[in-house]
């Protein structure tokens, strides 16, 4: 069972603990109430949407259990959360043989280049459609 046991590394706990951090931030603290909450510079700059404008405001909207709230903020959240939290997943489970096709799966090319296919076409529509 010991054999198992991987250490995380210093980056990947670093990473864990913000995350966490910025959740709870996100669940306290509205951002489309604060001014201080990092604006979308993208959007500053040109005036278009990227493709993560209203992300916060939808990982507000889904730790208090808005569903359709979060999809109204950023449609992609669909696509977008499930895919970056098998990836995650996937980047922290130990390397082993009974993992292996599991992190196999999530790296594999055709999900990458599909995301990014995904993630182009989300950018330019909601620009184009005013989403």
């Amino acid at each position: 069972m010991r054999r198992y046991v991987q250490k995380l590394s210093v980056t990947t706990i670093i990473f864990l603990v913000l995350g966490a951090v910025a959740v709870v931030v996100l669940y306290f603290l509205d951002p489309a109430q604060y001014v201080f909450m990092p604006k979308c510079i993208f959007k500053l700059l040109t005036g278009y949407s990227c493709p993560g404008c209203g992300f916060q405001r939808a990982v507000h909207a889904l730790l208090h259990g808005d569903v359709v709230g979060a999809v109204r903020f950023n449609l992609f959240l669909l696509v977008g959360v499930p895919y970056l939290l098998l990836v995650a997943v996937a980047s922290v489970v130990p390397k082993t043989e009974r993992t292996a096709a599991f992190r196999r799966y999530a790296y594999h090319k055709c999900w990458v280049y599909l995301y990014i296919t995904l993630f182009c076409i989300w950018w330019v529509l909601r620009n184009v459609l005013h989403i």
